[in-house]
């Protein structure tokens, strides 16, 4: 979003205002890089969808009436903003971009995962807030119910697969779609991927935030690949992985941590793959830039995707990737071609796949070059732009003839 706003804000065409929710801010408006921001005030204690607070309403109707906009574009049916306009309390010509679908999405949240073993990765923090992953795929089904009514009520979508557009026609005939892939952040327009520059062994995996993200397949599969690559390493973002801790020490974070987590932690114990997996904490898209070249391989392991910008991320840098063949990925790559692929959840065809890589050189720069040369295509920041200014005017005149 950042990257296309600023390619939006660097032509003569367009004035653009961003209204943001901000938990327990106060109501603003503030001019930055010629883009107007509205800073819109939402509780921290959360939303109810089906009746949405009057204030928060007012509050976007005040950004909305201030700017006058010719078009209103939503970015995301997963939260509220669609049933602002699908529920005409703006009542502006609009287009929402499809990015994940809970809907679907739903469905995979616990990434294969035994209820028992669900159960067994319950922590003390789960329980105290009702937040272990067996509320978190409940309140998922609740929110899929006004992503539906986003998806009925709203009559112009963007999208970059044949998977969301499926979806799409499914739940609305009549809406009209639209086809536009996505900038990406500047880094990974000027980081390349070179095998000679490359630390061997080292994968980069973009997430192991929850179940659907399938890390604890990419565990597994590197349970299976440590005899034949004993330097291998996985390194990702934002994992509370404590498995060097012990005894009090141990428990205590068992205790206090999330019940995925938990579950990693004892996954990694038990496949012995503990020197083999490192947290990076939050890193910058300088640094996962960085990350992807200097890895030689990335993995996909999720269990549902749309188009993953890690992914597009990956291609653009031209590190080889193994990839889940799921969702919308089948719209990103070609298996063979631009990266490999496995099914989802199978770990001996991931370990099958990341052996393939690690052997052979020359296929590893085959999907390199080939990645590199069709996300350069998809992601032109000339075309993209272009594209969307079509959309916009599309949806504006269309609204105007009905």
């Amino acid at each position: 979003m950042p990257a296309l706003a600023d390619a939006l804000a660097e032509t003569s065409q367009i004035e653009l205002g961003i209204a943001t929710n901000i938990p327990d801010c106060v109501w603003s408006k503030k001019e930055i890089n010629n883009k107007i921001y509205f800073s819109i005030p939402v509780p921290r204690r959360g939303i109810n969808y089906r009746t949405l607070p009057a204030s928060l309403i007012e509050d976007y109707q005040r950004a909305v009436n201030e700017f006058r906009p010719d078009i209103i574009h939503v970015h995301g049916t997963e939260y509220f903003h669609g049933l602002l306009t699908g529920r005409r309390h703006i009542d502006y010509p609009s287009v929402i971009s499809i990015q994940g679908i809970i809907d679907v999405y739903k469905e995979y949240y616990w990434g294969g995962i035994s209820f028992s073993d669900l159960v067994k990765s319950r922590t003390l923090r789960d329980w105290l807030r009702a937040d272990g992953l067996i509320e978190q795929k409940i309140r998922w089904h609740q929110r899929a119910k006004w992503e539906r009514e986003i998806f009925t009520s709203n009559n112009a979508f963007i999208g970059r697969t044949q998977w969301d557009r499926a979806y799409t026609r499914q739940i609305n005939p009549a809406a009209r779609y639209y086809h536009c892939d996505e900038l990406l952040r500047k880094p990974f327009y000027e980081a390349h991927w070179n095998l000679d520059h490359v630390q061997r062994y080292r994968i980069y995996a973009p997430s192991a935030s929850y179940p659907i993200k399938g890390f604890h397949t990419l565990i597994k599969a590197v349970s299976l690949l440590k005899r034949e690559f004993p330097d291998i390493i996985v390194r990702t973002p934002l994992a509370g992985f404590y498995i060097k801790d012990k005894g009090i020490k141990r428990l205590w974070k068992n205790l206090r941590s999330v019940g995925y987590n938990k579950y990693l932690n004892d996954l990694i114990e038990k496949e012995g793959v503990g020197a083999h997996v490192s947290s990076l904490g939050v890193i910058t898209a300088e640094e996962v830039a960085q990350e992807l070249t200097k890895a030689h391989v990335f993995v996909l392991p999720s269990f549902i995707e749309n188009s993953p910008n890690s992914l597009a991320e990956a291609m653009m840098v031209g590190t080889p990737s193994v990839v889940s063949f799921v969702g919308g990925v089948p719209s990103m790559v070609q298996d063979g071609v631009t990266a490999l692929c496995f099914p989802p959840g199978n770990a001996a065809k991931l370990a099958e796949q990341i052996r393939k890589l690690f052997l052979d050189d020359d296929l590893a720069i085959r999907l390199s070059i080939a990645a590199h040369n069709i996300a350069e295509q998809r992601h032109a920041k000339d075309k993209i732009t272009e594209q969307i200014l079509l959309i916009y005017s599309s949806v504006i005149s269309k609204l105007k003839i009905s």
